[in-house]
């Protein structure tokens, strides 16, 4: 059985290479024992088995797949395993085993108790093609000219089986700008090269194609989306649905996932301009958008009856019926208070991560987040059968063109309509083009901490944290703030950025109170060994450990520097602002998450070391922090930010380096992969100086 464990091949990491055609290790479990095939990479897409008739596999079509769409595990025979997840009652099985092992008391299989970190079944090669080009669009009325993935926004689905080996072709066709498309969530263990940021490659060239290729070790729902300047706020983006079991049961899911965004009129790099203006004092969106459709007042007000979806997105159930739903935040400024007016909600998934169900009324989805929920249809719906679904912008979390659009004190002068889509009851009573007359659910809180429901959720496979980290804390803590122009002590805001407390820097002897610049034709990963050399590389490096029971732990507070004089603190230093932060490569535990300031002498004893809620995108709340938890398992470069993209392109970032000291990295890139990235640089660099780099106060991340 051509499978395997993930945690062997920490030393087998110089045999990961980048073939043609594109190839990538991949990892499954193996149930017999004794079982030595460490290396089987996926070689068949669905063409392959078909045209060689290698049909005894297991093969199925997976609930709320597009159509025509099936997972196939070539390596299951199906006379000896099946597919589990067959009906409402089975979400939670994915694969099985027809008979026990001699010695076993029952089948084994994949379910979504399999620890994902070290099993995952081998399933198939599937490509996309994905291009990047200009068009003029009008998601709610408005025209602006987009950076478009395939000519809509958000851009096609990539979607793949829990075990398959994903191969995305890129082009760029824009006319002045490169690109890097990064796969938001997935961990690309020993795969750094394809992060997709301006750490770990060179942009696409104009004209150019760039192939990425990665196995789905994850299983769940994400998105994918430019890491190049501002591109993924005009329109660079799109949803990634990973199909595998689940913590509850459902009768459907839909096929589309429920994408929410902010829209800005202009273009990004231009309103990019706003936040580094004093007077102004931040990027401003103008709508909101769900599944690329808006609305304005004028256009609800002159609704007939006719083409309602041109307005809303429409979501069907049935009476009684458990529909689930995939929710993703692709923001570029604002967090989503997301409800549905008279239902009930069911989180099953936080990102990436299984969780145990959990009922509530309403859900904080904080950029870049993702949630897969179950909506709990009524028995008794309304004679109309309609009800809103809404994405109200969270308190605090949000900069709108008219002003802050909070549930109150809201300084928005014309605010927008939360109301952004329609729950509707396919009954035969229903009045399928009537607008909802429901009632909002009773929410009590829309902040954008949320820190009881945040702290809540409980990862289905747990971890246990050790108590005491392999790195320094004191080194690993870090304050969003504001850099000073010539790095005068106060005032005159330029840039954001990651910084450690200024005594912690002269005590220990280390700079890093500068914001994050990349540079786009010396990427950090081909240029390992000067990692930290320039004064913008803001690093961080962290000891490589595949031990299970190895972690770092990291702090992001979001209150004042500790050693500052704050009577004389001009607060443009360090405003007391909510920061989504963002970890490339891993899974962090959040071990706390606090409106108060961290306080290394007592903060600690409150913190959750067993199973703590588990995802990589976590609100840090303003005044206050986040401790987070994560395996150095995965060598390479990562990137650290804040999913705020007008932050994230102000420098609010850091790389971290995690590497065994011995070369780790660099031999885990030699041979074709570092050829191939060279090759990338050389096209970049021959175009370099046709087209519209990025500006100096533009971070590149």
């Amino acid at each position: 059985m051509a499978a395997y464990r993930l945690n062997l091949i920490q030393s087998l990491f110089s045999v990961l290479v980048f073939c043609k055609p594109a190839l990538t290790l991949d990892f499954g479990q193996s149930y017999s024992a004794g079982n030595s095939d460490l290396l089987a990479p996926r070689l068949y897409t669905e063409h392959d088995l078909k045209s060689k008739g290698l049909s005894d596999h297991v093969s199925f079509h997976p609930e709320g797949a597009s159509e025509g769409f099936y997972c196939h595990y070539p390596d299951l025979k199906s006379k000896e395993w099946e597919a589990c997840n067959d009906g409402a009652d089975s979400r939670w099985c994915w694969l099985r085993q027809l008979q026990a092992q001699e010695g076993e008391s029952h089948p084994k299989g994949y379910t979504v108790t399999t620890n994902y970190d070290n099993y995952v079944p081998i399933g198939i090669q599937r490509h996309y093609h994905l291009d990047i080009s200009k068009q003029t669009i009008a998601p709610d009325g408005t025209p602006r000219e987009a950076r478009l993935m395939n000519g809509t926004y958000p851009g096609a689905t990539v979607e793949a089986c829990w075990g398959d080996t994903v191969i995305v072709h890129v082009t760029n066709n824009l006319d002045d700008e490169g690109s890097v498309i990064h796969w938001h969530g997935l961990r690309q263990f020993y795969n750094n090269d394809q992060d997709g940021v301006a750490l770990t490659q060179c942009p696409i060239a104009r004209g150019s194609t760039w192939t990425y290729n990665f196995t789905m070790l994850q299983y769940g729902t994400t998105w994918y989306h430019s890491h190049y300047i501002l591109q993924y706020a005009d329109g660079v983006l799109g949803p990634i649905v990973v199909h595998g079991p689940a913590s509850a049961p459902y009768d459907v899911s839909l096929p589309t996932p429920h994408f929410m965004s902010d829209w800005v009129y202009r273009k990004a790099e231009e309103e990019f301009d706003n936040e580094k203006d004093p007077v102004v004092r931040g990027s401003k969106a103008d709508n909101i958008l769900v599944n690329g459709i808006g609305r304005s007042k004028e256009a609800v007000a002159a609704y007939n009856g006719e083409d309602i979806q041109s307005l809303y997105p429409i979501t069907e159930i049935l009476p009684g019926q458990r529909v689930r739903m995939r929710l993703i935040n692709g923001a570029a400024g604002t967090s989503f208070i997301f409800s549905v007016d008279g239902h009930s909600i069911e989180i099953i998934a936080n990102d990436l991560v299984p969780v145990e169900p959990k009922i509530v009324d309403s859900l904080l989805v904080a950029i870049g987040q993702r949630y897969d929920i179950i909506i709990h249809g009524l028995d008794n719906p309304s004679p109309s059968g309609n009800y809103w679904i809404r994405t109200h912008p969270a308190d605090g979390c949000n900069t709108f063109r008219n002003g802050l659009f909070n549930s109150t004190d809201s300084t928005n002068e014309d605010p927008l309509d939360p109301r952004t889509g329609i729950l509707h009851y396919g009954h035969s009573s229903a009045t399928y083009l009537s607008l909802p007359d429901s009632t909002a659910n009773t929410i009590t809180d829309f902040s954008c901490a949320r820190i009881s429901e945040q702290t809540s959720l409980r990862p289905v496979v747990p971890w246990s944290i050790s108590t005491t980290p392999l790195n320094n804390l004191t080194l690993s803590t870090f304050y969003p703030s504001h850099q000073t122009e010539n790095d005068e002590p106060y005032g005159n805001y330029t840039h954001w950025l990651l910084r450690l407390d200024p005594l912690v820097e002269k005590q220990g002897g280390v700079s890093f109170h500068n914001p994050l610049f990349a540079n786009f034709s010396t990427p950090s990963l081909l240029d390992f060994t000067n990692i930290g050399q320039g004064a913008n590389d803001n690093v961080i490096r962290l000891p490589y450990s595949s031990k299970p029971t190895d972690f770092i732990h990291m702090v992001i507070d979001g209150s004042l520097l500790p050693s500052t004089n704050q009577s004389d603190l001009d607060p443009d230093v360090i405003p007391l602002l909510a920061h989504p932060m963002h970890w490339h490569g891993s899974d962090v535990v959040l071990l706390a998450q606090s409106e108060q300031p961290f306080d290394p002498a007592t903060s600690m004893d409150t913190w959750n070391y067993e199973n703590p809620p588990r995802r990589d995108t976590i609100m840090a709340p303003a005044g206050g922090y986040v401790a987070v938890a994560f395996k150095p398992d995965n060598p390479g470069v990562w990137l650290v930010h804040c999913h705020i993209a007008w932050h994230a392109s102000a420098g609010l970032a850091l790389q971290m380096v995690i590497d065994d000291g011995q070369g780790m990295v660099q031999s885990m890139l030699a041979g074709e992969r570092m050829e191939r990235l060279g090759k990338g640089c050389e096209e970049w660099k021959a175009d370099l100086g046709k087209v519209v780099d990025y500006q100096k106060e533009e971070s590149g991340v």
